[in-house]
């Protein structure tokens, strides 16, 4: 069991206190890395990004020495239906980053950039376990983009796997109920070691098309047609619940969230973790962030998305432990059985 460092806003503060809570109330850290990549540097074996190595070194020195990692790294971009886009700090010149934005997913210079991209940071983390493709199954995703990536996703599982022999690398699919979703989770089956689930139904499950998100309406066996898909292991890569309502008039978004409602939620999938022996549990973060939300506004580069994960906290904004806390704690003590 485990979370991300994101912290509930861009300061040394809230960083050192998310990272104190992963230290002393989770097994395992999950290092997230979803800001793009240097294709150009990655590709030609050059230094990387002065700003992303100064990322890798200051969570590696804030995480416990011998913390488990979890490492998950996104080949698509936010919209998690095109390439990842090029990393914004980047100082190659623009031209070299739109040649990269024009080649396709399976051209054999961007998977070997994503080869060497995530081959740096496994050297750097040593992790336990990684997620390579993070929400690859996106219902909307365009036909033709699935299968140059479905292509790509091909050509890197093998090379990591030979690679890393060692360490289970997997595949995160978002769970929804459309035929379309799942039917592209079913083509990326052969290219993952575990069924690795991304899910936050409070935003879409249907039973909260009205806008209750109580779990206890949720569809029957909500989660297990991807559970159920084959005999692999189950990681649950990323979930989380609202805590408080979620308002988001450009996504048409009125959902009612309930503090019990996210403690259920969470007993819910601690639950169906222990039952199908889930290798992970990883809950994305441990307070509120709507003072990071409101830093962002401030340097213009808040987007509406960020909003929809903003109130699952295990803490609300001040800091006060959610009924969900408890319930948290009381899953950490059992004994975990590898």
């Amino acid at each position: 069991m485990g979370m991300t460092p994101w912290p509930a806003d861009f300061t040394i503060q809230e960083v050192d206190t998310a990272y104190s809570f992963l230290n002393s109330h989770c097994d395992i850290i999950s290092h997230h890395f979803d800001d793009g990549i240097p294709y150009e540097e990655a590709y030609l074996n050059q230094p990387f990004p002065a700003a992303m190595i100064q990322d890798v070194q200051t969570r590696l020195n804030k995480t416990t020495p011998g913390k488990k990692i979890f490492l998950s790294v996104a080949a698509l971009n936010i919209s998690r239906s095109v390439k990842a886009d090029y990393y914004a700090q980047s100082a190659v010149a623009t031209g070299i980053k739109d040649t990269w934005k024009l080649l396709p997913f399976n051209d054999p210079k961007v998977v070997d950039a994503y080869m060497n991209y995530i081959s740096w940071l496994i050297d750097s983390f040593d992790p336990e376990l990684v997620n390579y493709a993070v929400e690859s199954n996106l219902s909307l995703f365009d036909p033709t983009a699935f299968l140059q990536y479905k292509d790509f996703i091909a050509q890197v599982y093998p090379r990591l796997k030979n690679k890393y022999p060692s360490i289970p690398f997997f595949i995160s699919f978002m769970v929804d109920e459309t035929n379309d979703g799942f039917g592209n989770a079913m083509q990326l089956l052969p290219y993952t070691d575990y069924i690795g689930l991304s899910a936050y139904p409070y935003a879409g499950v249907s039973s909260s098309a009205d806008g209750n998100t109580d779990p206890a309406l949720f569809p029957a066996a909500y989660f297990n047609r991807y559970i159920q898909m084959s005999s692999k292991p189950l990681a649950f890569a990323e979930t989380g619940y609202i805590a408080e309502d979620l308002v988001i008039p450009s996504f048409n978004l009125n959902k009612q969230g309930r503090e019990s409602w996210q403690r259920d939620y969470l007993e819910m999938v601690c639950r169906l973790c222990n039952q199908n022996r889930a290798k992970l549990l990883i809950w994305f973060c441990s307070k509120d962030y709507d003072a990071g939300n409101i830093r962002l506004q401030t340097m213009g580069l808040y987007q509406d998305l960020f909003a929809l994960w903003q109130d699952i906290g295990l803490k609300d904004p001040a800091g006060r432990p959610r009924p969900v806390m408890q319930t948290w704690l009381n899953w950490m003590e059992k004994e975990k059985i590898e």
